[in-house]
């Protein structure tokens, strides 16, 4: 999976931001509920449920009146 700081990817039926990426070792993070960083491999999606671009993520929160 291709990942993007600001990118979405949904964990566990929540919706988590993409806050850094490390590029050399193919792993990305998220924040978890004591603002950590929570890291993940961009070599195992099946761990998430759906993945968008920030940019996308906008404009449904826009649809829905967010």
């Amino acid at each position: 999976m291709i990942v993007f700081t600001g990118d979405w990817v949904k964990f566990s039926g929540k919706w988590k931001q993409v806050v850094s990426v490390n590029v050399h070792m193919d792993m990305f993070a998220t924040l978890d509920s004591d603002g950590e960083f929570q890291w993940f491999g961009t070599e195992a999606p099946e761990f998430f449920e759906n993945h968008i671009s920030d940019t996308q993520m906008q404009a449904e929160l826009q649809e829905a009146g967010l």
